[in-house]
C-alpha cells in the first residue's frame, strides 16, 4: 500500500507527480484551481478545503485507510502556525494518523498513540507518501527522511 500525502500546492498542479503510483492520495488544503478539474478522474483522491480554497469541500475528512483511522485537516482551524498544541488536544488518541497541512513546514511526531504528519508545501515541492509502514519526506524529488511508523 502506497499513500500519497500532500498539501499547500496552491498553483503548482499535483499532476505533475505519477498519481496512478499511489493506492490513495491525500491533499490536506490549499488546492491548485487546476487540479479540481482533475480530481474527479481519481476516486482514491481525499481531500479537505484550505484557507485559501473556494468552493463547498469538506474542512476535516476521517478515513479507515489500510486498517488505519485518518483524520486530514489543512488545521488552519486548529491555529497551527501557533504550534500545534490545539490540533493534538482535539485528536491524540482518536485518530492513528493526522494529516494536517498550512504551515509549509514538514513535520512528523507523535503523541502517545497519534501519529502527526505535515507533508510540508507542495508548492516548494515537498511532499510525503507511506509505504510498507515507512514516512518518507520529499524535496526536490529527494528523499530527505524516511520514519518507520510503529
Amino acid at each position: 500500500m502506497k499513500i500519497l500525502i500532500c498539501s499547500d500546492s496552491h498553483s503548482r498542479s499535483i499532476t505533475k507527480l505519477d498519481l496512478d503510483n499511489y493506492d490513495y492520495i491525500i491533499h490536506c488544503g490549499d488546492i491548485s484551481s487546476n487540479d479540481l478539474d482533475y480530481f474527479s478522474l481519481y476516486p482514491n483522491l481525499i481531500f479537505v478545503k484550505g484557507n485559501c480554497d473556494l468552493g463547498n469541500y469538506p474542512l476535516v475528512r476521517i478515513e479507515d485507510i489500510a486498517k488505519k483511522k485518518f483524520f486530514i485537516t489543512h488545521s488552519h482551524l486548529y491555529q497551527t502556525k501557533d504550534g500545534c498544541d490545539i490540533l493534538v488536544k482535539n485528536t491524540m488518541n482518536r485518530y492513528d494518523i493526522v494529516c494536517f497541512g498550512h504551515t509549509h513546514i514538514q513535520a512528523y511526531f507523535k503523541v502517545e498513540n497519534t501519529i502527526y504528519i505535515n507533508p510540508g508545501a507542495f508548492k516548494d515541492n515537498e511532499y510525503a507518501y507511506i509505504e510498507d509502514n515507512t514516512l518518507y519526506f520529499i524535496k526536490d524529488n529527494q528523499v530527505i527522511k524516511s520514519e518507520f511508523l510503529c
